[in-house]
């Protein structure tokens, strides 16, 4: 007499294992998939904050350019020179519209937000690094920055300590849209002195400054 096997009951444990594995395979899929989502949120952040340190260095750089065209630039004894060193109100104007040789050159802006917002502006008055001082940095493609850092001097009341000086600078990284600004204050004592940085701060949310005024540019240019 032949010996039967229950077939149906192997087939339902094979049926589940197949199942148990299916499932088991779906969520080693999902977790690779979240891993790798992570990991790629993860670059994108770091590839962002770097891209934001690049844009502060190049700030800071402006910041520099600024200061040795406070020192009297390539030309100390020019024009422009004797201008920032005698706080010349042909030189420091108001909107910075004293036009060449005393491009970037403000008088105190009696509202905060204004020499921010012609910084902003890539047609702006704001001076272009090494404009003054003939220096020079690298920019392009890749690492390097999209633009030029840019910079505007304002000059404060004067007091016996010597003449003192604001420095709004904006400098860009290597991605569109990236941007960050510093300010500093440069005091110039009397007699001839070298002067020195007696402050300085990151100036916040500039890349939404900049998006803002080119948003304002553009309503402009529609509107003509």
């Amino acid at each position: 007499m032949a010996t039967s096997y229950p077939a149906p009951r192997r087939q339902r444990q094979d049926g589940i294992a197949l199942l148990t594995a299916l499932i088991l395979m779906l969520a080693v899929l999902m977790t690779g998939i979240a891993s790798t989502r992570g990991a790629l949120q993860g670059a994108r952040a770091a590839a962002h904050e770097r891209d934001r340190l690049l844009a502060l260095q190049m700030a800071d750089a402006a910041l520099l350019d600024a200061e040795r065209d406070i020192e009297g630039g390539a030309e100390p004894g020019s024009a422009r020179a004797n201008a920032i060193a005698g706080g010349s109100a042909d030189a420091f104007v108001a909107g910075c519209g004293g036009g060449r040789p005393y491009q970037g050159l403000c008088a105190l802006a009696a509202d905060p937000d204004q020499v921010p917002a012609l910084l902003a502006g890539d047609d702006g008055p704001a001076l272009a690094f090494g404009s003054v001082t003939g220096a020079m940095l690298p920019e392009g493609e890749g690492a390097l920055p999209i633009e030029a850092p840019r910079y505007l001097i304002e000059l404060m009341p004067e007091s016996p300590e010597g003449r003192l000086y604001r420095i709004v600078a904006r400098g860009a990284g290597s991605l569109p849209g990236t941007h960050a600004a510093l300010q500093a204050y440069y005091r110039k004592p009397p007699g001839g002195l070298p002067g020195r940085r007696v402050g300085w701060r990151e100036l916040g949310d500039w890349s939404e400054t900049v998006a803002a005024a080119g948003a304002t540019a553009t309503t402009g240019e529609g509107r003509r």
